[in-house]
């Protein structure tokens, strides 16, 4: 089963590209800390399409907590400078929680 869950924040604000064929989607990367070390992070880039692409782009910002639950893609290219394989791992996210969001401000009644 492939099936990944990442709990961290935005890195930066979501890029939104559409394909050659029309079809919409978003790049972001997320930084989850690690459970054994707080001060250190994993930086896993992710992917999302069509109406959950345009959710994450309009109301995700660098910074904005979210949980995001999806599948990991690895994909290959060739350098061909070093003629060496390299892999590309992208987690293709199919539902997103967004959560605390430090640029928002809250305002006690």
């Amino acid at each position: 089963m492939n099936d990944i869950k990442l709990l961290g924040r935005l890195t930066g604000n979501p890029e939104l590209k559409q394909s050659a064929n029309g079809r919409v989607y978003a790049w972001f990367t997320v930084a989850v800390p690690r459970q054994n070390n707080r001060d250190e992070a994993d930086f896993i880039r992710c992917v999302a399409f069509d109406k959950l692409a345009q959710a994450i782009a309009q109301h995700c910002k660098k910074g904005r907590q979210v949980l995001a639950h999806g599948r990991l893609q690895v994909s290959t290219s060739m350098d061909n400078t070093t003629q060496q394989t390299r892999y590309h791992h992208t987690v293709v996210v199919s539902n997103t929680h967004f959560l605390h969001d430090p640029n928002r401000s809250t305002v006690a009644a």
